[in-house]
């Protein structure tokens, strides 16, 4: 077993940029060696790990098993390293090479990643983001650092296991959304005038449900109207149910953001009152501070304020 204090550090830190450059000499200009001094490094790596870890294919490079795995947790460890260097420091967003790890579900990580993209890449062109799926351990991972921020509806939030960990966890609103009715534009229930609760009623559709069971909000504003759903299909997820609609002309409640960004179909409010989906951000308090972090869920924040004040 390798022990930390017997490894060169210098070399974990070449193989991060040569596990995300997969190029010797471009590797080496980031952490200041000669191309042979970097050869001699990776060669050193490979005894170190006994695997090949870049391996050539052409005139490229592809990952090893071994190095593909150990990718994230070189990029976290990094991210961290850099942000203690810079402890003193102005942060700079055009000078981060920060890695942001955020937990969400698909219909926030869509819209998420037009906000990834219009506004924090614009201003911090090489600062990376790795997304990971809401599971049952995501609020965990928050607070022992695997995650750097968490942003999810509030139920999802409040479902997770409960832990002594998460009483340093700082939770914010974030915004608030509605649900509207998706599916195909030729659909006979998007082309109506009206829709009656009753009509909406007895339309096939598909029930968004991660482990195949249960029930929504809507259907519960249903139950206070005596009425019930006709669910033909059940879908994972947002994305796949919203797809599904179209394939089977059936119908699916999404969240309005979601519904403006699907251009493929179109969406329609819902006949009758129900509860709106709050949607919060989440993250350590021993983040609160780190100006990187700071800065990123900033950027969030404000987006989704100045958003909700036209929405």
């Amino acid at each position: 077993m390798r022990r930390l204090e017997e490894i060169d550090l210098n070399l974990l830190l070449l193989l991060h940029w040569l596990l995300e450059e997969r190029n010797v000499t471009a590797a080496a200009k980031r952490v200041g060696l000669s191309q042979p001094a970097a050869s001699r490094s990776l060669q050193r790596l490979r005894t170190l790990f006994g695997d090949e870890l870049l391996v050539r294919s052409g005139r490229t490079y592809t990952l090893s098993r071994l190095a593909a795995s150990l990718q994230p947790d070189l990029a976290l460890t990094v991210s961290g390293l850099r942000r203690i260097a810079r402890a003193e420091d102005t942060f700079v967003p055009a000078d981060s090479e920060e890695t942001v790890v955020i937990a969400c579900n698909d219909y926030l990580a869509r819209v998420c990643a037009n906000i990834w993209t219009e506004t924090i890449a614009a201003q911090a062109p090489n600062m990376r983001s790795s997304w990971r799926p809401l599971d049952l351990s995501v609020m965990e991972a928050l607070a022992s650092g695997q995650v750097d921020l968490v942003i999810a509806p509030d139920e999802a939030r409040a479902n997770a296991p409960k832990s002594t960990l998460l009483q340093d966890v700082v939770i914010r609103p974030l915004f608030v959304d509605s649900f509207v009715i998706f599916g195909n534009v030729e659909h006979q229930a998007m082309r109506k005038k009206s829709l009656s609760p009753e009509t909406f009623a007895g339309i096939d559709q598909i029930l968004v449900s991660p482990d195949g069971a249960g029930e929504s909000r809507v259907d519960r504003a249903l139950q206070s109207l005596g009425l019930s759903r006709t669910i033909r299909h059940r879908a994972w997820s947002f994305s796949h149910a919203a797809d599904l609609a179209l394939a089977t002309e059936s119908l699916v409640i999404l969240p309005k953001r979601l519904a403006e960004l699907r251009s493929d179909g179109c969406f329609r409010k819902l006949p009758f009152p129900h509860d709106d989906l709050s949607n919060s951000i989440a993250w350590h308090a021993t983040r609160t501070s780190d100006m990187a972090h700071k800065w990123v869920r900033e950027q969030f924040q404000s987006f989704f304020l100045a958003a909700s004040a036209s929405y």
